[in-house]
Parts: structure tokens; sequence; C-alpha cells
């Protein structure tokens, strides 16, 4: 899986160079470029915190090359490598945004009332307004419409100076959602989304995998 996805992002065009960073010896194994991959600390408690360990790993004279940082989680294995260049796009295109994201239209119910998918809402000029696990927006009598709520896709661009300088202080968001993007609007700081046709399989569950093999042997 984890193959797939680091070789999925290396056929974007706006990536200069692509990591894979875990705190896991078997991933280091698995993966057929070695030289790409960075052994990060146990003690991250997300992927942005590995992020930043993997920016330190490579030291500022490397890290402070790199204008734009973007973290692809390793369960996307199906990533669009054009989804990627276009989250990298966003964030170039628009100075006042301190990161830029994917999201994609939900046709599926329970797709819709899953505490695992999160969902966002946006202003007219595509800012994230708000990430939740419940379905928002939401009408009084809690109906489902196709095609009306986004599902937030995992993949983040952010700019490096905010992602070190700026990220590591921000505290945490007082809400039981447990989404860490939420801690950037509370700062005060604008995530661009961009609104994508599909959103791609994951694996959320161990459950998935299944299905995401399934899909793959189509």
């Amino acid at each position: 899986m984890i193959q797939h996805t680091y070789e999925a992002a290396c056929r974007a065009t706006s990536l200069d160079q692509v990591y894979v960073a875990t705190d896991s010896d078997a991933i280091v194994a698995a993966v057929n470029q070695p030289s790409s991959t960075l052994l990060t600390s146990e003690a991250c408690e997300n992927g942005t915190d590995r992020v930043l360990d993997a920016l330190r790993q490579l030291g500022d004279a490397v890290a402070s090359s790199y204008e734009i940082v973007v973290n692809i989680q390793g369960d996307e294995p199906l990533v669009d490598p054009s989804h990627i260049d276009l989250c990298v796009a966003a964030l170039q295109n628009d100075p006042s945004c301190v990161m830029s994201t994917l999201m994609a239209p939900i046709y599926d119910e329970s797709e819709a009332r899953s505490p695992h998918i999160v969902k966002c809402v946006t202003d007219r000029h595509s800012n994230a307004l708000y990430f939740s696990r419940s379905m928002i927006p939401s009408s009084k009598d809690n109906t489902f419409v196709p095609n009306r709520i986004m599902k937030h896709i995992g993949l983040y661009a952010f700019r490096r100076s905010f992602l070190v300088d700026v990220f590591p202080h921000l505290e945490p968001f007082n809400s039981s959602e447990d989404l860490e993007q939420l801690r950037v609007l509370e700062g005060g700081y604008k995530i661009k989304m961009v609104t994508v046709p599909f959103a791609y399989p994951g694996v959320d569950l161990p459950s998935d995998i299944a299905k995401l093999e399934k899909f793959m042997a189509r």
C-alpha cells in the first residue's frame, strides 16, 4: 500500500522530491527507494508532526529550499497525481492561504453520516469554514441530499514557513472532533479547498483493506 502511494506521488509534476516518513522499520524495508525514506520518532501524534520531524531530519539547508510541503497519507494508494498538482497550484495561486486541501461530493448517505468520514463547508471563495465528523451542512430534519455534502480528502499542502514557524505553536482546538486542521481555522488562518470530482478509496478501517484490494484488482 505504501509503495503504491509513493509511486503515485512521484507521478505528480508539482513535486520536486518525495519522501516516505514513518516510525516503522517494516515500512522502511517495504519501500523500493530506501534513499527516500526517513525514520521518524514514535512520539509523533499525527501526520503533521511526522512531516515536521522529517523536515528536521533533512536539515535547514534542504528543508528551507522547499516553499511548499505536501503531506500525503500512506493509506491512500489510489491518490490521483493530478489531484496533488491541483492542491499545490491552489496554494501557489492564493497568497492569503497557509494551507490547501481537497474535497469531493458525497453521494452515499452512509458516508455522510459516518464519523470516520470528515465533512467540510466553505465560503463562496472556497475557503474552509469548518470541518466535522458530523453531517454538515444539515437541514432541520437531518435529511441527506446527494452531492450537497462535501467529503474532506486528507491530502494537505502547507507553506513551509507556516508549518515550521507557526503550526507547532497553535493552541489545540477545544473540540471533540479531533481534527488538527481546526487548529489552523481557530488561529485565524485560511485553508483553500479544492473540489475534485471523486474521492479515491482509502483505508480508514481494517475492513477497508479488502475493499481496496478488490477495487485495485479490477
